[in-house]
């Protein structure tokens, strides 16, 4: 919005240097970019032009007569009454010019008056110098004073040649079935079906609030005008003004809405002034329709409201003057502390209580509010989720492997090749519909794709390590057609460890053990690691000598292990081992609150036991028989030694197991431990069929 500082003085007593105004509008929320010093080319008197950043929410200070309230709200000078030229509504005007409107909700109101006598010729000076200033080119009187109007009061008028309408009556309507019409700059335009269209008759004559027609604009041999003040709805002519890309000064007042009450004070305001630039005689009478017409809105203000929101009190005969000042309408409800403030049309922004104490904040000075916060309280709920990916991610991290960040697209050769935790044997790839390149056509089953794509780029840069985890989505297609997905966990090490500092060495290749290590502290972290149940993996991409699946209650939770001499082969990536864990399915085991238990008071007494087994016997077996055995004594069972060879028998290994006992409430005797540890070990090769070690 561009006004000069004179211009605005002709409506408000402002006394103070543009410098101030500039300070008192910034800090009042109407932020001044620009001051520039002008000159008045008739009288030579000093002038300034500013330049105002109006809100989207604030039309009604798209003209000076709303800047001139703000400041006399903020300042309490006085507003200055401007000169206009009133006229009563007559049945005789209405007889000469017929106005309908078929939907009150894209036009509420239509005004319009008839002007005669006049002689089109350039308008003077002040007028063109201040229409000029505001970026506006100046045309002719009609044209100017129409604009120079809508900078007044931000209100839109158009003036219409009257012996150019082709019927005397005005329909403001849809276009619905007529596609083309030509403004006045010549350009013909395609119509939707909703843009509004002002018809004589039934031809249109201007594409209501944006553009007028080429066929009735004001001429040189114009010698009467119909002059239109209007009110229309701001999402239709914004719909209409973007799709056309036809921003004009108009449109830009009526997509931010427009006071429907001033029409007929903007009407008033421009027969004035064309009497006084054109010599223009007005028609007796004025011709308005309004069926839009709404009740203005009233609402509530509390006092302590006020304090609740800003932090500082502002009582109620001070926020009654604040508000009024504004042009509101405020009452104080009877044995209260509450104001009823009724709202008008011109104040579209004003819907809620907090509205009008943003407005008494803003009036009262931002800097009088306390910089000082309210005490409250922080109820945000925790995210369960992310805290415990913040873990493994920080576990991980400790490790020393980097995270990386694959995208999930894949190519169906990768797909079938690792399944990754979903076993079933017709597994369904959820397909790209519109894939980048053939291979990224599917959804990944399994992170492990992108992560040996990692190695294979490390390794071409001549990196001999690589470390990294991902935790991310994979995916799968139900049989319904539906997608499942699942927040998996995977991790990859490949040659040796990277050591820095002074005790430099050579570090082995990772082996099945270490990475196995690795899954052991996750789980450790989720609080499984004494319940789950380690048994042989039988993954095809995985070694099946040198790989396992860890379960818990009869749920997979995952595996580890080398990559398959073949699929390693085929993606050049010996001696990889790789894991992958169902992340959801650990966060169905993760405790909800961790106890702290106090240490034993008593000692732990430790007996071991070697045992000679089939080579393919599991050894989880042992532990998770012991542990079924619910032993009150029996604290902790690990397995310490594994060997094969002489003297053990072909097709046997030797499996060395070490039981913890331990009372609550006593020390235990040798002879009571011994008594039961025997009883265990008879027990054990019964069960098992197993041959004790000596």
């Amino acid at each position: 919005m561009k006004l000069t500082f004179n211009w605005l003085k002709e409506f408000v007593a402002f006394t103070g240097a543009p410098e101030e105004l500039v300070q008192l509008l910034t800090m009042a929320g109407l932020e001044v970019e620009s001051l520039s010093s002008l000159r008045e080319p008739d009288t030579n008197r000093e002038d300034w032009l500013l330049e105002i950043a109006v809100t989207p929410n604030r039309g009604d200070c798209l003209g000076i007569a709303g800047i001139a309230r703000e400041v006399s709200a903020l300042t309490g000078a006085e507003l200055k009454p401007i000169a206009t030229l009133p006229s009563e509504k007559t049945p005789q005007l209405e007889k000469r010019v017929a106005i309908r409107i078929e939907d009150p909700n894209l036009c509420p109101r239509y005004s319009a008056r008839i002007i005669d006598g006049l002689s089109i010729t350039e308008s003077p000076g002040w007028l063109r110098y201040r229409l000029e200033a505001c970026g506006i080119r100046a045309i002719n009187q009609v044209v100017d004073v129409t604009n120079y109007v809508m900078l007044e009061t931000s209100q839109p008028l158009h003036a219409f040649d009257w012996d150019r309408l082709p019927e005397k009556s005005i329909i403001v309507r849809p276009a619905r079935e007529l596609k083309k019409f030509t403004t006045l700059d010549g350009v013909t335009r395609d119509l939707a079906r909703d843009d509004l269209l002002i018809c004589a008759g039934e031809t249109p004559v201007a594409l209501a609030g944006v553009m007028g027609g080429g066929d009735s604009e004001v001429r040189a041999s114009t010698s009467m005008i119909l002059l239109e003040s209007a009110n229309f709805s701001s999402s239709s002519i914004r719909r209409t003004a973007k799709r056309l890309g036809l921003h004009s000064e108009a449109s830009h007042r009526f997509e931010r809405g427009v006071d429907p009450e001033g029409t007929i004070a903007a009407l008033d305001r421009a027969v004035w002034l064309l009497q006084e630039v054109a010599g223009g005689i007005q028609a007796n009478g004025i011709a308005d329709h309004y069926p839009g017409r709404v009740k203005p809105a009233a609402l509530g203000l509390r006092v302590e409201r006020i304090e609740q929101l800003l932090g500082v009190r502002i009582e109620l005969e001070h926020a009654e003057t604040l508000l009024g000042a504004l042009g509101l309408n405020v009452e104080r409800e009877p044995n209260r502390r509450r104001l009823r403030v009724t709202v008008p049309a011109s104040r579209a922004d004003l819907k809620r209580e907090a509205d009008l104490i943003e407005e008494l904040a803003r009036l009262n000075g931002y800097d009088k509010i306390p910089t000082t916060l309210p005490a409250f309280r922080i109820s945000a709920k925790r995210d369960g989720r992310l805290a415990w990916e913040r873990k493994v991610r920080a576990l991980l991290n400790g490790e020393g492997m980097t995270e990386v960040i694959n995208l999930p697209f894949v190519s169906e050769q990768l797909n079938q090749c690792f399944a990754g935790l979903w076993q079933e044997p017709d597994l369904a790839a959820v397909a790209v519909l519109n894939p980048l390149a053939q291979e990224n056509s599917e959804m990944r089953h399994s992170l492990l794709p992108g992560l040996i794509e990692n190695l294979r780029l490390n390794r071409a840069h001549e990196s001999q390590s690589l470390r990294a985890y991902q935790l991310g989505k994979v995916f799968r297609l139900l049989p319904g057609g539906e997608t499942e997905e699942r927040l998996c966990v995977s991790g990859l090490l490949s040659g040796p460890r990277v050591l820095y500092g002074l005790r430099l060495r050579e570090q082995p290749a990772p082996g099945f053990l270490e990475c196995k290590g690795i899954v052991e502290a996750i789980l450790d972290l989720f609080h499984l690691n004494g319940a789950v149940i380690w048994a042989r993996a039988g993954t095809k991409f995985l070694h099946p000598g040198k790989s396992a699946r860890v379960g818990h209650n009869d749920a997979d939770l995952g595996y580890v292990g080398e990559l398959h001499p073949d699929v390693a082969e085929r993606f050049d990536a010996s001696q990889v081992l790789v894991f992958e864990l169902d992340f959801d399915k650990l966060l169905q085991y993760a405790p909800r609150r961790i106890a702290a238990k106090p240490l034993p008071r008593f000692p732990a007494v430790e007996r071991d036991v070697a045992i000679v087994v089939d080579r393919d016997f599991a050894a989880q077996q042992v532990i998770g028989w012991i542990h079924d055995l619910g032993e009150p004594l029996i604290e902790h069972v690990e397995v310490f030694d594994h060997y094969v060879g002489a003297p053990i028998p072909n097709g046997k290994k030797s499996l060395a197991y070490r039981v913890s006992y331990r009372a609550d409430d006593r020390t235990l005797t040798d002879s009571e431990v011994n008594e039961l540890h025997q009883r265990l070990v008879d027990r054990l090769g019964k069960t098992f069929g197993a041959e004790r070690r000596s």
